[in-house]
């Protein structure tokens, strides 16, 4: 009797442990294509804004960027870590090569969008949760840049969603953010 109920736990632990091997192996095969797409989405930024804005900003990381912006502007946004939707943004900043001072908040926002209070000096952490790798609002490592005078736009590319992407066709999720069934319960 022991053994029958040993062999029938070891049993039972195989097939549930193949069972949840097997779940992931089917959410990768059916959300691949969805999450190739969001994948791509993921590399770039594009925020469009229009109010009493003046700025030019160029940036190749934030450790590495120049330019400067003063202003407010409500802006539709598309941006890092997903964030998709509206906002308020008024703030200063300037940038010279390693060093940047700003002032700027992000809120109200709607729903997708981070809200944010950035006020710094100096040179620019990549350990700030402003720059949070899963989480944060900001990407620490675009290249990319504002420009703007009563209209303005912010584009940037983001290599380590690009990164992700790439991989992603090999089954290899760098952020860890792809789609599974457990996101739709």
């Amino acid at each position: 009797m022991k053994k029958m109920l040993l062999l029938f736990t070891f049993a039972f632990i195989l097939v549930a442990g193949f069972s949840s091997r097997a779940d992931g192996v089917v959410d990768k095969v059916c959300l691949y294509i969805p999450n190739r797409i969001i994948d791509a989405m993921d590399t770039f930024t594009l925020n469009l804004g229009i109010g009493p804005v003046v700025c030019l900003e160029l940036r190749g990381t934030r450790a590495v960027q120049g330019g400067v912006g003063i202003g407010a502007a409500a802006k539709i946004i598309k941006d890092y870590n997903r964030q998709y939707g509206a906002c308020l943004q008024n703030g200063w900043n300037w940038e010279f090569i390693c060093v940047a001072a700003e002032d700027i908040e992000r809120r109200p926002t709607t729903r997708w969008v981070k809200e944010y209070w950035q006020h710094d000096e100096g040179f620019p952490s990549p350990t700030q949760r402003i720059y949070n790798f899963h989480t944060g609002a900001r990407d620490y490592w675009e290249l990319g840049g504002s420009a703007g005078l009563g209209v303005v736009a912010d584009v940037a590319l983001h290599p380590v969603e690009l990164a992700d992407f790439v991989t992603g066709f090999f089954f290899i999720d760098l952020k860890g953010d792809d789609l599974s069934f457990e996101d739709f319960e």
